[in-house]
């Protein structure tokens, strides 16, 4: 059960939003930013304990669009610390040309903000980009965003028909004609 709500509800918001709903759910009384500090490092325990896996294909798919020239960016509602460790663990830096962080902009998925910051930066229409996502809050932030979607296979993935957006196992399934 939690999976599924981790996807439909929790994927891509944040740690602090996270902590926020589940604390006032299981009505836990501790400092909300004390919490939200002992998952970042819990992540970056798990990070350089190797317990994090890259989805298949995912270099080989970064190798061809950055030959191709293609500017990239995460957009993520973790912390940058976290995605910077995660980067360097797989040796995936000069794959991105920029990071749009959870530390960055108070709006967070499912708001379309992050994603419009990040097309910005890059110098690109909305139009003109591509968000992979997994979850409800970031494929409904993609569309939001007027971005072509693609969704990576998750346990709600057969819930996110609406979009209308292919769904991928991994990158080697990725329908680069898009």
């Amino acid at each position: 059960l939690f999976r599924s709500r981790w996807y439909s509800e929790f994927a891509g918001t944040g740690s602090r939003y996270i902590i926020e709903v589940l604390s006032k759910e299981l009505k836990v009384n501790e400092d909300i930013d004390e919490l939200v500090e002992r998952r970042k490092r819990k992540y970056e325990e798990r990070v350089k304990n190797n317990e994090l896996e890259l989805i298949g294909g995912v270099v080989e798919f970064l190798d061809l669009i950055k030959k191709k020239g293609m500017k990239t960016a995460i957009v993520s509602g973790s912390h940058r610390t976290n995605v910077q460790l995660a980067l360097k663990m797989f040796k995936l830096e000069k794959y991105f040309d920029l990071i749009v962080s959870g530390d960055d902009l108070k709006e967070r998925k499912p708001n379309p903000a992050p994603f419009l910051h990040a097309a910005k930066l890059l110098g690109l229409k909305p139009s003109e980009c591509l968000g992979i996502e997994d979850s409800k809050a970031g494929s409904q932030a993609v569309a939001a965003a007027k971005m072509k979607l693609v969704i990576i296979n998750s346990p709600i993935s057969k819930d996110l028909n609406g979009f209308k957006a292919p769904i991928i196992d991994d990158f080697r399934t990725f329908p680069l004609e898009m």
